[in-house]
């Protein structure tokens, strides 16, 4: 009997565990196929493509295949080049990095700008090129949370070597206006970074009409297993290693190629751009769903940047009176996980703050991220389950 109950509360906390999951901004499942296209290179072929015996060239093949299916991906051509690295910060850090070799040392340039709502990667790294006798500029979003050409344009000198964006918000999902920040850059000379993270696989674009120098993202936000990200360089463009020590990857990242980690990648990919179309229109219509029904339960609460062009996956709403981290934990308690920011991003209350929005208003908000997983099941759970907690919350607050 005593082993029928162990084996009950073990399945409840398991089901709790895996709950609702709202926080995909911060990190996906990694998809079946993902993992299981790993085992052969951990389990068989784990030698290393630099080898020049039977045992690493029988590598090459899946090596290409991976490396082309990427390629594809990012709309990237062949005279471009393509790190793999082992996340999207260190892929951040590289650019950064390389760019004060190759620009800030060369041209007198040490000027590097981005905005107060970056994730911890752009902004360390500036900081660090800080130490190197270089100049980080941090500017506001406006209203609208956007990083408009009009606001860089009033931050950037003759000194200005490059500015580092990510190309959306993953908590508030604002994207910004990347093309016209382009045509600004092209115009002054100076390189452009983005990181493109949150939008791959959720909207469609031109690399090379956009005219970006850099490209970085993480791969466990596109169901990847973690440990796998990349760097995407615009032909032509020079670009030091942040790893050195031997001549993998065409010189830009030393150290025996994961295998695994790249096959996983590109298999992310691939899934990634077959479902780009469920996620623009049916990942987006539950999210939309899960606005409507938490207003038409709750009306105190205020969806952010529902008119403005963002993801269409994320949501950010603020619950007003309603300490955000009380709500997180009350949500977390039932089963339903979401985001306030911390690690690799900043708090949402401070990003909403950068924005204009009132502290009071911003230290409430919470950000709500969907995946092609997300079923409609849940989000009218999870409808039921925020709004009741609300109501029950504020009901607290004001006793």
């Amino acid at each position: 009997m005593k082993a029928l109950f162990a084996r009950i509360h073990l399945t409840a906390n398991l089901n709790m565990a895996k709950g609702i999951y709202l926080d995909n901004s911060t990190t996906t499942r990694p998809s079946t196929e993902s993992i299981a296209c790993m085992l052969p290179f951990l389990r068989d072929m784990w030698a290393t493509p630099a080898s020049p015996h039977l045992m690493g060239q029988q590598l090459i093949n899946a090596v290409s295949d991976s490396y082309k299916i990427i390629y594809d991906f990012l709309g990237a051509k062949e005279t471009d080049d393509f790190v793999f690295t082992s996340s999207g910060p260190e892929a951040v850090n590289q650019v950064l990095l390389s760019s004060y070799f190759n620009i800030s040392l060369t041209t007198g340039k040490n000027q590097f700008i981005t905005s107060h709502i970056e994730e911890a990667a752009s902004i360390m790294a500036i900081g660090r090129l800080e130490k190197l006798e270089c100049i980080g500029k941090m500017v506001y979003p406006n209203k609208s949370g956007k990083i408009t050409a009009e606001i860089l344009a009033e931050a950037i000198s003759p000194r200005t070597a490059m500015i580092s964006l990510s190309w959306a918000n993953g908590l508030t999902g604002v994207i910004q206006p990347v093309a016209e920040i382009a045509k600004l850059c092209q115009l002054r000379g100076i390189a452009l970074h983005l990181d493109a993270t949150h939008i791959l696989g959720k909207s469609t674009f031109d690399l090379h009409d956009i005219g970006v120098s850099f490209l970085t993202f993480n791969g466990d936000h596109l169901h990847a297993p973690k440990g796998t990200g990349g760097l995407w360089i615009k032909g032509g463009t020079a670009c030091s290693p942040l790893i050195l020590g031997s001549m993998e990857q065409g010189g830009f990242r030393a150290g025996n190629l994961n295998v695994a980690g790249l096959s996983s990648l590109a298999q992310a990919a691939k899934e990634a751009l077959d479902s780009q179309d469920l996620i623009c229109m049916e990942v987006a219509r539950l999210r939309d769903k899960l606005e409507m029904g938490i207003v038409a339960n709750y009306p105190d609460v205020m969806p952010f940047y529902q008119s403005q062009d963002r993801l269409p996956h994320c949501s950010a709403m603020a619950f007003p009176g309603i300490a955000n981290e009380a709500m997180l934990y009350a949500l977390n308690r039932q089963g339903v996980f979401a985001c306030i920011g911390g690690g690799n991003f900043q708090k949402l209350s401070l990003i909403l703050e950068a924005s204009g929005i009132e502290s009071e208003i911003a230290q409430t908000a919470i950000s709500f991220s969907l995946s092609r997983e997300t079923t409609e099941g849940e989000i009218e759970r999870a409808i039921e389950i925020v709004a009741s907690t609300a109501k029950r919350l504020a009901k607290t607050c004001k006793t």
